[in-house]
């Protein structure tokens, strides 16, 4: 099962946004333009499907924090995340849409519940039921099992979606691995879900990584990881030198780039055949751009003999210059008075002859798209010391 297209309006900075959804998606923009917030869709479904409605809304602040600044003009003022998937041939759609309770505690409600399987819909709500109990409405039938059996398969594919955008200075923090959030994107516990998985296995992985960390890193020779005398598991790096053995070093002495290098490493290596879709922010971060320029091909053939998809947001023009990658494949975010919109590099006709004709690399046309107008005016905040 792949999601094939997406619809979303009021959710955060985004009116209404439209566009289908192949194997792989770049989303490009300028800063502030909603790029964490768009990969948050499929975050926060994930959620919905395994904590349910309420957590995955306290998560972010309550529906008014995720609730566009335009939502009056629109919907009635209610989110909506629409998906469509494909499963062979099979064609299946989830609908989901929320409204503030208009009395008493304000909580929120679901305003509209749709699954349809092949065109036939297999769930419509509100329905007498809710009618009848109006508390139904703070829960959707997504998240409850004796109520998703004949969409389970919707449910378990948004269990299945990861986020990965691990930040080095949580992964050196030895507090926050005493006691942190399960499944952390952050990195808060990701030594410790490196030390849990089975051995056997987790050596093979880490045989993988530290192969392509000899690669990337100069002087890198080994990846263990060892638990210290309070139980606390540390990743330790062996480097070449002149020594007979390896000067050794933890993970507190990582650069930014080698943690968020084997961050990325694990999270593909460890990823399963039943891994729907990966979330990546900003996975060139630290990293040097000839490693950056690789990793499309990574992500190319981390997929084949899956179904999995890979959506991830950039900044990086070695990314999205890569010959493999075609402009369906490019979400172009752009500021507008009216909130952010999106639209497929393919489908900008202002730049189509310079993507057709070789005039400009696409990093060049999606520059020219989002960069701003007046970007050279920042320079006068130095104007006075000059």
């Amino acid at each position: 099962m792949k999601i094939s297209h997406v619809h979303v309006e009021n959710w955060r900075n985004f009116n209404s946004i439209d566009f289908p959804l192949a194997d792989r998606l770049f989303i490009v923009g300028p800063n502030a333009s909603g790029k964490s917030n768009l990969l948050d869709v499929l975050r926060f479904m994930a959620d919905v499907s395994a904590i349910g409605l309420s957590q995955a809304l306290a998560r972010r602040g309550g529906l008014n924090r995720v609730r566009s600044l335009f939502a009056r003009n629109r919907g009635h003022g209610q989110v909506t995340i629409d998906l469509e998937f494909k499963d062979g041939q099979d064609r299946w759609r989830y609908l989901l849409s929320l409204r503030p309770e208009p009395t008493g505690h304000h909580r929120p409600l679901v305003a509209r519940e749709i699954v349809e399987h092949n065109g036939t819909h297999l769930l419509d709500r509100p329905d007498h039921q809710d009618e009848k109990d109006g508390e139904r409405l703070t829960q959707t039938y997504l998240e409850q099992i004796n109520a998703n059996q004949d969409f389970r398969d919707i449910a378990d594919h948004f269990k299945n979606i990861q986020y990965f955008h691990l930040v080095p200075q949580v992964i050196r923090d030895a507090a926050n691995r005493s006691s942190p959030e399960p499944n952390d994107p952050y990195g808060g516990d990701f030594i410790a879900q490196m030390n849990t998985t089975p051995k056997r296995t987790r050596d093979a992985w880490l045989r993988r990584i530290q192969n392509a960390l000899q690669a990337a890193v100069p002087e890198f020779e080994s990846l263990t990881i060892e638990v210290d005398k309070a139980g606390r598991p540390h990743l330790k790096a062996g480097y070449r030198n002149w020594r007979a053995n390896p000067t050794g070093q933890y993970e507190t002495e990582f650069s930014d780039g080698t943690l968020r290098l084997i961050g990325l490493l694990w999270t593909i290596v460890k990823a399963p055949r039943t891994t729907a879709a990966i979330l990546l922010e900003e996975p060139e971060l630290s990293l040097h751009s000839s490693v950056v320029s690789l990793l499309p091909s990574l992500f190319a053939r981390t997929q084949r003999s899956t179904d999995m998809q890979i959506i991830l947001s950039s900044h990086a023009p070695e990314i999205i210059n890569d010959e493999g990658i075609d402009p369906e494949e490019i979400l172009v975010l752009r500021v507008t008075k009216e909130g952010t919109t999106a639209e497929l590099l393919s489908s900008i006709t202002e730049v189509s002859t310079d993507i057709e004709d070789g005039i400009l690399s696409r990093a060049e046309v999606v520059s020219g798209l989002i960069t701003p107008p007046d970007v050279e005016a920042m320079l006068r905040v130095a104007e006075e010391h000059s």
